[in-house]
């Protein structure tokens, strides 16, 4: 009996410490984690609608791979108020090997897409993961906020050209980059220029 209760007393005690060291790792690195994640996500919305000047979240109903949507406003010394110029839109659309986090600006000035960038993913390396390098990603600027297609060879107007071996992330995330725009188009919205005069 003893060559049980031994054996099974020291596997409780060390499953006791190493899950009560976990449950203190967690809390330590919890916070750290999630402020380097709204770090991020903010150097992305910049980077996808740059011209905006302040980012405030709305309520919105999510649905389908939209997951937030944030307002980007323009305020200078010479507006008296700040002005709507886009939307940076939070999309998580399921990949080939998961969820893929992708913001994408969309600049009401001209009506397009102003950028995209991955966040997060889990794609296949050197395939699906190459749509966090910049030969992907450039190829939805400036495009019209119109439906896109996804292509294997060269890309006509409103056209992306799907990553070599890797055309079902190009297909989801494009597919959300539609959703994106069809929300956007759904809007009520009337913008100013960027001196002040409506557009």
């Amino acid at each position: 009996m003893k060559y049980i209760v031994k054996p099974a007393v020291t596997l409780l005690v060390t499953a006791v410490v190493t899950v009560a060291a976990l449950s203190v790792v967690e809390a330590l690195t919890r916070e750290p984690i999630k402020e380097q994640k709204r770090k991020t996500q903010e150097a992305a919305m910049r980077e996808v609608l740059p011209r905006a000047t302040e980012y405030l979240e709305i309520d919105v109903e999510k649905t389908g791979s939209i997951s937030a949507v944030y307002e980007g406003y323009y305020s200078s010394e010479a507006l008296d108020d700040k002005i709507l110029i886009g939307y940076v839109v939070q999309l998580s659309p399921e990949g080939y090997s998961g969820n893929i986090d992708i913001v994408a600006g969309l600049y009401l000035g001209e009506n397009v897409i102003y950028g995209i960038r991955v966040l997060r993913h889990t794609e296949t390396p050197g395939l699906g993961a190459r749509a966090v390098e910049e030969f992907f990603y450039s190829r939805f600027d400036g495009l019209p906020l119109v439906p896109l297609t996804v292509v294997r060879t060269s890309p006509g107007e409103n056209e992306i050209q799907a990553i070599t071996s890797a055309t079902i992330t190009t297909k989801a995330i494009t597919d959300a980059v539609n959703e994106a725009i069809e929300w956007c188009l759904a809007q009520d919205w009337n913008t100013l220029d960027e001196e002040g005069g409506e557009e």
